[in-house]
């Protein structure tokens, strides 16, 4: 992945609450991982493959996302925790953002830009983002970096696939030999939705305050307790949930809520 790729989370259970049964996506866990930079028009203009278990537009495959909007509805639900925005970027047609928070801040209003990190789902074969991260736009150089961005996202993606030979390309590591350890990591003990080592991993990435973000050698050497392999199999999950993001190579990482 490189640096455009970017994304964000509040925490993994915030994350499978707002998952449905009937929700494209929900099955098993997808080999596509980053954050893919983009417009509205490529989310709703993706439709969902059960073989990859992910979203397709043209040459480019993902599940995570971060986009940028303006806010033309908000609906907050009195004494509960779920907020739906209707947002637009103007690139065609209006996205439904659904976000579980836990009131400690401020909502959201209408006319207000935001900038959204968050999975894509479907229901009804309507797609919409479950969002992990919201935060307000500064300024507005920040949408015209963002278009930037995804232009830049979406021509490098395509020409990675013009040199591999495929022309369907994404972040995607198949690093099947793992995923028997991998899931027993994750199901032993899972506090808030992640392991030990998961928790660990996470918060000493969002202590990170440089652009490169922490290689895999540092995290291991600050995180002892526990060894490669578990620090590796952690780096994978969370980058593939969205929570985390690769920056200069695929061995720097820095959390997405930075």
């Amino acid at each position: 992945m490189a640096l455009w790729e970017q994304g964000g989370s509040s925490n993994g259970f915030q994350q499978r609450k707002a998952t449905g049964d009937n929700e494209a996506g929900a099955g098993q866990r997808s080999t596509v991982k980053g954050v893919l930079t983009c417009t509205l028009a490529t989310i709703l203009n993706a439709k969902h493959s059960e073989a990859d278990n992910c979203f397709v537009y043209k040459h480019l495959k993902f599940n995570t996302v971060m986009v940028m909007g303006l806010i033309r509805e908000a609906n907050h639900e009195i004494n509960g925790s779920l907020a739906t925005y209707q947002i637009d970027d103007h690139s065609g047609g209006s996205l439904e953002i659904k976000w579980w928070h836990d009131d400690s801040g401020e909502p959201m209003k209408p006319m207000t830009y935001v900038k959204v990190i968050g999975q894509v789902k479907t229901f009804s074969n309507k797609a919409h983002v479950v969002a992990h991260h919201i935060t307000k736009m500064q300024s507005l150089n920040e949408l015209i970096a963002h278009s930037i961005e995804c232009l830049h996202a979406s021509m490098s993606i395509r020409k990675q696939g013009e040199l591999t030979g495929n022309g369907m390309t994404s972040n995607n590591n198949n690093n099947h030999g793992s995923s028997g350890a991998g899931q027993s990591q994750q199901t032993s003990g899972v506090s808030n939705g992640f392991t030990p080592v998961q928790n660990a991993v996470l918060n000493l990435l969002k202590t990170v305050t440089t652009m490169t973000g922490y290689s895999v050698t540092e995290i291991c050497k600050q995180l002892k307790q526990f060894s490669e392999n578990q620090v590796k199999q952690a780096l994978e999950f969370l980058s593939g949930e969205g929570h985390i993001y690769s920056t200069t190579d695929d061995d720097h990482f820095r959390a997405a809520s930075n």
